[in-house]
């Protein structure tokens, strides 16, 4: 099982709205977001708030075998659910999931290298 991690930065005084988003996820949408997880290949999901001195992160981490394809497959889901969770996610962050996945990354270090045990 790989793991995730999504690191957001949050824009300033939005704590509170993403504590009730997931007491709402929690709560009302319990079932929705479960079976949701299920069909993507989710198995954890954790949330956490990491405070800073100036700032606060978000921290999520799912647990699933192929992450990448979990979280295509959910920005591209059309069912009301992932609509409606993906709505209250780029309110909340400024952008979008699918900006994010259509970024171009540049890898900056990797250890072992490629030539490691060579």
């Amino acid at each position: 099982m790989a793991r995730l991690l999504i690191v957001c930065p949050l824009a300033p005084a939005t704590q509170e709205r993403w504590r009730r988003l997931f007491q709402e996820i929690a709560g009302a949408h319990r079932e929705q977001f479960d079976a949701s997880c299920q069909q993507v290949g989710i198995s954890q999901v954790q949330v956490e708030l990491v405070q800073l001195r100036r700032n606060e992160l978000l921290l999520i981490t799912l647990h699933t075998l192929q992450p990448y394809h979990a979280v295509l497959e959910l920005a591209n889901a059309q069912r009301p659910f992932e609509r409606w969770l993906l709505g209250q996610l780029q309110a909340l962050l400024g952008w979008s999931v699918h900006e994010a996945l259509s970024e171009q990354q540049e890898p900056l270090f990797t250890w072992p290298g490629e030539s490691a045990g060579s």
